[in-house]
């Protein structure tokens, strides 16, 4: 029987609704399913066909540590997704790529570790913004996300002057559609448009929020096929994420290839076509 381990890590951030659900999927598809944690230093990834990357949701602050892992594991068993796409996605830069590549995205500003105040004042003119967010370069969840308004720039200031060495950081302008309908998360399987959530805007500290029944809008999916076409690799799961510019045209917020929650729990017509996916991937 074929093997999957569905890779997650020792202590989760949060818990993960769709775990059961997964390893029940996978069972009913003929296949065996169990958990491995990543950042596990007793397990034995030999005895799997496949590793399909799900719940590895502290890889954020132990970005080497996961690189170093997934270099490992690679030499040893198949993963999806696959790990040059991995790579390629783990740093937030990917949304300046498909920037370049005329791929519409929320306009994002580089700061790279060990920059100053002087480096921050100019990104944020150059955005031209009043509220704005700033994050990790390398982030999942809402892990040390952050929300300001133009009166309280002094305390972005001091976010930049106290964390601004420790790693890369985006800045980007507040998007006010997400305040009205929220971020569109569009979930593909075995590389089809799957089904869609609205998502409510997230930061330090809160918990994630969902509406069900999301309507699919074909220039969303059109957005989102775009861009999945110039990641590295085929994506056996994605999640693209949409919110809308000032004009209402779509725009891509995140592109997530490693760990994103697919909604399973609340669409368990897509709980056979994720197994099946795996499965395809391997043979």
């Amino acid at each position: 029987m074929v093997e999957i381990g569905v890779v997650t890590c020792m202590e989760l951030p949060e818990p993960d609704p769709d775990e059961e659900i997964q390893l029940d999927a996978i069972r009913q598809a003929g296949a065996g399913a169990s958990l491995v944690a990543w950042d596990d230093p007793d397990q034995d990834l030999k005895r799997f066909d496949l590793l399909v990357l799900r719940s590895c949701w502290d890889y954020p602050w132990k970005e080497q540590l996961f690189r170093q892992w997934l270099e490992r594991a690679e030499s040893q068993v198949q993963i999806v997704n696959p790990p040059e796409m991995v790579r390629w996605n783990l740093h937030k830069r990917y949304l300046l790529d498909l920037a370049g590549k005329g791929v519409p995205v929320v306009p994002t500003r580089l700061l790279e570790a060990g920059s100053a105040i002087p480096e921050f004042e100019t990104a944020l003119a150059d955005l031209g913004c009043s509220k704005f967010v700033i994050k990790p370069a390398v982030s999942a969840g809402s892990w040390l996300t952050h929300f300001f308004e133009e009166s309280e720039i002094e305390s972005a200031r001091d976010l930049i002057r106290e964390k601004g060495g420790e790693r890369d950081w985006l800045l980007q302008p507040f998007v006010r559609s997400v305040e009205s309908g929220g971020e569109r998360a569009n979930v593909y399987l075995g590389g089809e448009w799957s089904h869609c959530v609205v998502k409510s805007p997230r930061f330090v500290g809160q918990d994630e929020s969902v509406t069900v029944g999301g309507e699919v809008l074909p220039e969303d999916r059109e957005l989102g096929e775009r861009a999945l076409e110039l990641a590295p690799g085929i994506a056996t799961y994605a999640r693209v994420d949409t919110v809308r510019d000032e004009n209402g045209q779509p725009m891509i917020a995140e592109l997530e290839l490693i760990e994103p929650s697919l909604f399973l729990l609340q669409y368990p017509q897509a709980r056979s076509l994720f197994a099946k996916s795996c499965l395809k991937a391997l043979s």
